[in-house]
Order: structure tokens, then sequence, then C-alpha cells
């Protein structure tokens, strides 16, 4: 009993010497920003020693830090090819026959290499090689023949012929003035709307109804349309110039949804607001804060210009779809025991997936499992992780209770049995953002540095999830920061703050108050998802 005595006492004065030795951040609070709920006292030894990844380092700038030009040229590099919505949002497998020639499995390699299975694919592409040896080729010629195939550029005229006059149209040799996006589409401001081509030649076009609605009504239209979903706001701007202008610069537009909780950032959390079960915590003195509360004069924060780069750049937590990371990595297999060479060892490669999925009240439901995202990602929400995770009696009583042929949550959907294994070893979190306000708990704590350590820089990406363990005696500390996608490894049109990338992963023991850290060498990224129909209540 002693021991245990002066061991407390230790631990007692060393947090109080950790309190006087740290320096609270220095951080503009606005007056209306009230005081923030109280954290938990537990935290990890060390501050984050992930930063120096080169996942963080490749990264861009942070938020703020951009071209005045840049919402013009997303709305320029937008399309509208058909399907290319339904691949983004939607996870449904479809059937698929076996492949056969080796162009077919070199192509279903190059589909399981984009969706992170390594595995599969390496074994596609040893079967399309021998089959055929010069594969490659033949995929590059059927698929990238616009791009190998290109007819040679015009080489000048030899010596002895460049004296040879040479007419050249008035209109061709005048330079064409190019205008930046932003001034082009400004000019789109008076530009009626165009009817459709006729269907047939010669014959009169189809009608255009709101061709002639004011641009007063139009406005109301685009707003009622933003504040529903403004993924679909950005793509009514690829309808005709009139509506790129209103996407471009009705601000007002942009400043509601900035201000409103379903997608603004009314709804982030930048305190606890439940506890790792889900139930809400009602001792927040005051009411939560928000940097951009709705009722008050607000300016539009420097060196951002616009409420549209407010709303792309700052950092955000998306509710309609789910963060995806995928893993792999290589282990070596057994030897045959019939062989005493080892060059001939089989290796395997591993693949699995983390799963998170955000909420509004604060909560969060992490996975780690093997089962793709076609199989799992549908079905991933409270309502099924209760089911899966009730017991075997229980699940009967509660199937009972509800309608035939309708899951426990009330949705006519039917859960596969693969997803139901699955669920179950779903945790229960919640999470927060950084908050720019300082707070007692900031300065009491130590802001989560280690004894003779600095405090980590306030970074407004930062995101921190509390999940639960594997056993009920743990409790996991995750620790993410909000990144942008590199234009130069991703698709044309990268979306801001739709990464989520590592910092720290600890598990922290409530019995023994101790910490340990898990390790990240071959954790990957989040990257964001979106989810046909989720967040769009």
């Amino acid at each position: 009993m002693a021991d245990n005595a002066e061991l407390e006492s230790f631990r007692r004065e060393w947090r109080e010497e950790v309190a006087r030795r740290s320096k609270p951040r220095s951080r503009a609070a606005p007056p209306s920003a009230p005081a923030a709920a109280p954290a938990p006292p537990r935290l990890p030894p060390t501050a984050y020693e992930a930063i120096h990844r080169k996942e963080l380092e490749e990264e861009g700038p942070p938020p703020g830090s951009f071209d005045p030009d840049d919402l013009a040229r997303q709305v320029d590099d937008l399309s509208v090819k058909p399907g290319e919505r339904e691949e983004e949002d939607e996870f449904t497998r479809q059937a698929q026959a076996e492949p056969n020639s080796a162009l077919e499995h070199f192509e279903r390699a190059v589909e399981k290499e984009a969706a992170g299975n390594l595995g599969d694919s390496l074994q596609h592409y040893r079967k399309a090689y021998r089959l055929d040896d010069a594969v490659d080729k033949t995929y590059r010629n059927k698929h990238f023949a616009h791009v190998w195939n290109k007819k040679p550029t015009a080489q000048p005229l030899p010596s002895d012929t460049a004296a040879v006059p040479v007419t050249v149209p008035a209109a061709a040799s005048a330079e064409t003035e190019v205008l930046p996006t932003s001034e082009l589409i400004a000019s789109f401001a008076h530009l009626p709307i165009l009817p459709a081509e006729p269907l047939i030649e010669k014959t009169p076009p189809p009608p255009c109804p709101i061709a002639n609605v004011p641009s007063e009504v139009l406005i109301v239209i685009l707003r009622h349309v933003a504040t529903r979903d403004p993924s679909t706001f950005a793509r009514m701007a690829l309808v005709c110039k009139q509506f790129a202008y209103h996407f471009a610069h009705e601000q007002h537009i942009w400043k509601q949804i900035c201000q409103r909780p379903e997608f603004g950032f009314q709804g982030m959390h930048y305190d606890f607001a439940c506890d790792v079960i889900g139930q809400p915590i009602y001792t927040l003195r005051g009411e939560r804060y928000t940097p951009f509360p709705e009722g008050v004069a607000l300016e539009i924060p420097k060196p951002l210009s616009s409420w549209s780069q407010v709303f792309q750049s700052y950092p955000r937590i998306r509710y309609t779809g789910i963060y995806i990371s995928t893993v792999n990595y290589m282990r070596a297999g057994a030897a045959s025991a019939f062989q005493n060479v080892s060059w001939n060892s089989p290796i395997h490669i591993v693949t699995y997936y983390r799963y998170l999925r955000f909420y509004p009240d604060g909560s969060v439901i992490s996975l780690l499992t093997t089962t793709e995202p076609v199989d799992v990602v549908p079905h991933i929400s409270k309502e099924n992780m209760i089911l899966a995770r009730t017991t075997k009696r229980g699940a009967h009583q509660l199937q009972a209770s509800t309608d035939p042929g309708k899951s426990f949550s009330g949705a006519a959907d039917y859960v596969p049995p693969v997803a139901m294994n699955t669920l179950k070893y779903c945790l229960r979190g919640r999470w927060r953002l950084a908050s720019p306000v300082a707070t007692e708990d900031d300065e009491e704590q130590g802001l989560e540095c280690a004894p003779g350590q600095e405090p980590a820089p306030f970074d407004p990406r930062d995101l921190v999830i509390e999940t639960e363990g594997a056993a009920s005696q743990y409790v996991y500390l995750m620790n993410l920061s909000l990144r942008s996608p590199n234009a130069s490894k991703s698709h044309t049109n990268p979306s801001k703050n739709t990464k989520l990338v590592w910092r720290d992963f600890w598990s922290y023991n409530k019995i023994t108050d101790d910490w340990a850290k898990f390790n990240l060498r071959n954790d990957r990224a989040f990257v964001f998802r979106r989810v046909r129909g989720w967040g769009l209540d």
C-alpha cells in the first residue's frame, strides 16, 4: 500500500510540474465564444511523432494559401460524363464474367490495383503475361491510342525551301486573346439560357420553360438546391453559362451553406459532444463554439476572398460518405516441407481496410476488417451495428419485433451475412476537431506534450478520435489530420479536405493507466468516398 501511495504522489507531482512548464496557446477567441467542455484527464505520454511522415510532407500548404482562380478552375474541370457519378457514390457489386484472354486479365488487374487489392491484381497480371508477354502494348493501344498515336508535329522546312513565300490567312495570324477563367465566367452574367438542340433536324427545338424565369427566381431555386446538397449545386453549374455565373458569384448562398449545420461549420464539433458509446454530454458550458455563427457581423478571414473559398478550404468533416484506408503489406509464407531451398518460398500480399463514418452528433463508427468496401460500406450504420453486436438470442427477438422483410433500422434493405458478420467488429467512438479557442483543460494538461517538450503548434486541420477498444478496459485514441489530395496524383478536380493522414495511434488501459503506441508503418491515409443517400436526410 505504501508503494501505491508513493506512486500516486509521484504522478500527481509530475502532472503539476507539466502544468507549470506548459505555456498555453495564444489563440484569439471571439467575444461570443463560450468555454469548452472539459476534456478527458488521460493523455498520451508523447506529442505527435508521425508528423514527419512522408505522407504529411508531400501534401499541399495549409488552407487559405491558394490562387484566386481556384474555384473557377474547379468549375472548368468538372465533367458530366455518363455513368461517372454512379461510379463515385455507389457501392454495389456487379456480376462480372471470369476473364479468359490476356487482355481481360490485364484489365481486371488494373481495376484491382486501382481499388488497392494488390494481391488479386498481381495474380491477374501473372495470368495475363503468361498468355501474352506483350499484353501491355495491346492494353495501351486499346485504351490510350489517342495519346500514343498522335500525329507528329510539323517539322520546319529545309533551308533550301525556307525562302518560299507562304500565304497565311489574316484571321490565323492574329493572336487569340485568352481570358482567365474567372473573367470568362464573369462574362456569362447576361447570357440567356439556350434551349436544347432539336431532336430532328429542321424542326423546332423542345421548349425550355426555365429560360424565361427571372434571375431572382433562379437564385432562390439555386439556394434551395445548395442547402440540400452542395455537390448537386456544383453540378448545376455545368447546365448552362448563366448557372455557372451564379455558382461562382452568388456568395450569399455560400455564406448560408457555411453557417448551416447540415454541411457547414455549425455542424462541426470542436469539443467532444458525446461519450465514447455515443451518449450526449449535457455538461457543456454555454453554447457550442462555431467559427461562423449566425446573427453576428462576419468578415471573410484572410487571405480568403469569398465564402465559396471558405467552404472549400476550411477543415470540415463530411457526413455524406465514408473514409476508407486501404492497407497492403507483404508477409512471408511457409516453405514446403519437401524442399530445402527457400528461394521459391511463397510471399503473401495481405490487404485490409479501415473505415470511419462520422455523424453530426459527434459520434463515429470505426471498423477494421478484410472485407472489401463493396460488401460492407452500404450497410455501415448505427442500427446495423447494434443488430450485429447483439447476441444470437437478442437478435431473434429484435427481428421478431420488426416488420417482415425489414432490417432493425426500419429500412427495407437486406443486410447480407458477410456484412453482418463484419459489422459486429465495429467500434463506437467520438470525434472533435482542434479547437481554435484555448481552454482550461489545455493549460492544465500540458497540451498533450511530455515533460521538456514544446507544445505542438495549433493546426485547425487536426482531428482527434476516441473509440472503444478490443476489450472493455481499453480505449483507442487516433490523432489524424485533414489534407487535400495531390492534384498530380489524383483526378483533375480534387476536392479539398477529403483525406485523413495519420499522426499517432494509441491504446489506453484504464485499469493499469498505461499507454501503448500502435505501429503505423503499413497504414495509409483515409480517403473520402461519397455514398449515395448518406447525410441527405
